[in-house]
């Protein structure tokens, strides 16, 4: 049997189980759209008091800057959840601590400080996926804090994504 045979086969084949040409060409090339950053700045934050942002929409999720300044112990933690599942919570007082940073090609978690200014990047290569929901959420359990910037980078599934990575099955649409 010819190869283009068997190729006109396997195509009837898919069509005929409802796949379209169009849908298997999307797996191929960078399936990641538009890169989206989210800015939240809060002011004084008393101890107890929790500080988020969360998305609803599928994307990937690149990375997290949060720049904290005052405190007095740096106990303020910061949780990375993707679909509800928790990623990372580190806080300011571990991360400080260059034995407990990381830094790979791959993945990045460490804290700067310039004078009262603490700054806590995390960031992930590749991308993860998130379906449903991204939340950003920092706890602040510490006297001091004037205030938390918050900042993420991710990119919005691209227009042909299928995004529960299933054919034929609608996802929810990319985050706005």
């Amino acid at each position: 049997m010819s190869v283009e045979r068997r190729l006109y086969l396997g195509l009837a084949a898919l069509a005929a189980a409802g796949v379209s040409a169009a849908a298997l060409a999307c797996v191929e090339g960078d399936v990641r759209g538009e890169a989206v950053t989210i800015e939240r700045e809060v002011g004084s934050t008393a101890s107890g008091e929790e500080a988020a942002i969360r998305v609803l929409g599928a994307g990937w999720f690149r990375a997290i800057e949060v720049v904290k300044q005052g405190g007095s112990t740096d106990n303020t933690s910061v949780t990375l959840e993707l679909d509800g599942e928790p990623m990372i919570t580190a806080s300011f007082a571990t991360l400080k601590n260059q034995w407990s940073q990381v830094e790979t090609p791959v993945f990045v978690a460490k804290v700067s400080t310039v004078g009262d200014t603490s700054r806590m990047t995390i960031w992930y290569q590749p991308e993860l996926k998130f379906r449903g929901m991204m939340t950003l959420r920092v706890e602040v359990e510490e006297d001091g804090v004037a205030s938390l910037q918050m900042r993420t980078v991710m990119n919005k599934p691209a227009p042909h994504e299928h995004v529960l990575g299933q054919l034929g099955i609608p996802g929810l649409p990319a985050f706005k």
